[in-house]
């Protein structure tokens, strides 16, 4: 995706600006008094390269422009000048609205995709550290060893260990323990 930078936008601005005077010459010249219906070009162009705000201000000098030169009758309508100028204002107006709605979608994705790219490190980051064990794992039934690739037998903790980020420790289950009690109570020596 092509981006563009604020030089970009800003020599974008600065030719819009120079097409649009250029425009405006040429209507006064040959007397067309549609010419300065080009003025969306300047105002969607300030307010996408420097935002709302600036557009507002290019959007009051472009209307100021225009008054000047229908009001001195540089630029003479056939028509009524407000017939003319109604619909280049409401033009400016939703040029100015649309792109400064396009302008904040822009900075809410630019916004969206960094947070991505931040949760995708996180990600990346976690999925090296992953260490699973899968598929069916040969175990012996009586010890309880674990068979590896190379066919030699492991303790499970060392195969556990080994293969997992798992760290274990020993206890000894209810079970168990009763288990145990009986048998050492069986062992201990008549009193």
């Amino acid at each position: 995706m092509l981006t563009f930078t604020p030089r970009l936008r800003a020599r974008l601005f600065v030719a819009s600006v120079v097409f649009y005077l250029i425009v405006v010459s040429v209507s006064v010249a040959a007397r067309i008094p549609s010419g300065p219906v080009v003025s969306v070009v300047p105002l969607a162009a300030s307010v996408w390269a420097f935002g709302v705000r600036v557009g507002l201000v290019v959007f009051v000098l472009e209307l100021t422009v225009r008054g000047v030169l229908y009001s001195t009758g540089i630029l003479a309508a056939g028509v009524p000048t407000v017939l003319v100028l109604v619909p280049m204002v409401f033009t400016d107006t939703v040029i100015l609205l649309a792109v400064g709605a396009l302008r904040r979608a822009e900075a809410r994705q630019a916004a969206t995709e960094e947070q991505l790219r931040a949760k995708n490190g996180e990600l990346e980051v976690a999925l090296a550290e992953v260490k699973e064990l899968r598929g069916m794992l040969p175990i012996c039934a009586w010890c309880k060893c674990i068979r590896d690739v190379d066919g030699m037998w492991n303790k499970l903790e060392a195969y556990l260990s080994k293969h997992s980020h798992a760290t274990l420790t020993h206890g000894i289950c209810p079970q168990c323990m009763a288990q145990m009690t009986t048998e050492a109570a069986g062992l201990a020596p008549p009193a």
